[in-house]
Order: structure tokens, then sequence, then C-alpha cells
């Protein structure tokens, strides 16, 4: 995937330099519990570990790529596909703005637009679904402005701070999708 360019930020392809960045998300509380799925506290070699098979291409079917500011190239996170079919023509959407300081700022709206261009109309596919926890409400916010739907929950999924949370499921179809 090559650059592709929204108002504010970028994507592009991982690079060995995002280790670090990668590293100092992964091991904040207030960024990694609400992802419900990343185990933490991350070491440097897993975070590197990542970005290897990032920048390597391991898994075709599961892959992220970076957020990136546009007036300054700084590494905010990342975006990408997991259990890409494209046969059945569908995948899950991932994402995590990472710097505290971006959260909240409409940077996670914009990536999602950015992607889903990639998804509809350069891979074709008819469905993107994601997961997540019924108590993240500003990831439900941006999802739902972005056009996903809710379509069911996995009740006491995830155990964290002492309590179950629901995982919910939430997708978006062609005919949905505004571009």
């Amino acid at each position: 995937m090559p650059h592709i360019v929204g108002n504010r930020i970028f994507l592009r392809e991982y690079l060995m330099t995002d280790v670090e960045a990668l590293y100092q998300w992964r091991t904040q509380d207030d960024i990694v519990w609400w992802t419900g799925s990343y185990l933490w506290p991350e070491s440097l070699e897993q975070a590197r570990f990542f970005v290897e098979n990032q920048v390597k291409d391991s898994d075709p079917c599961n892959r992220k790529f970076a957020i990136c500011k546009k007036k300054d190239g700084k590494y905010l996170g990342h975006i990408g596909y997991e259990h890409l079919d494209l046969r059945r023509q569908n995948t899950e959407l991932g994402i995590v703005i990472g710097d505290l300081g971006s959260l909240s700022q409409g940077l996670g709206e914009e990536a999602i637009g950015l992607f889903l261009k990639v998804c509809f109309e350069e891979l074709n596919l008819h469905r993107v679904g994601l997961r997540v926890l019924r108590s993240n409400e500003r990831g439900m916010r941006c999802y739902e402005k972005c056009g996903f739907k809710k379509e069911g929950a996995l009740r006491d999924w995830h155990f964290s701070r002492g309590k179950w949370h629901d995982l919910l499921l939430m997708g978006l179809v062609r005919n949905e999708y505004s571009g």
C-alpha cells in the first residue's frame, strides 16, 4: 500500500523505525485496555517482532499500516485488516490511535475513511466488520460516524479492571458505504 493521504494524516507501510513509538503505546494501559486484545506490558522485542512481520508482509491477510500526521510524519498508531478474505469479499478492521495527545481529534475517523476507500474501492470488498468493547464509547461513536452498525455482542468476553466487559460486533456493507 503506497501512501494514502488525507487532510491531516496519511497511511503508510510500517518501517523498522516505528518500533520505539509502537512499543511506547503498547505499554500504556490507557491505550491498550480499550483494544481488548493486546497482552501487556509488551517487551521491546515483541514490538520489534510485530513491526518486522509487518515490514516482511509475513501474513498478507492480517496487515497493519502506520497512521502518521501529515504535517510532521509523526507515527500515531495503526489501522489495518484482519482475516482478509478476498474470495468472500470481507475483512475485519483494526485501528489504534496510540498517541494520547491525538485522541478525540477526529484522526481515527479520518483514518477509517481512508482505509474504507481502499477496502471498498480497491479491494472490492462487500463487508468490513470490527469488534469493540461496549465500554469504549469514544470508539463506538467514531465507528458509528463512519457508518458501522451494531450487529451483535459477545457477552462477558473480556475480563479487565475487576469486571467482565461485552464485545460488540459492528459491520459496514458496500451499499451502506458513502465513500
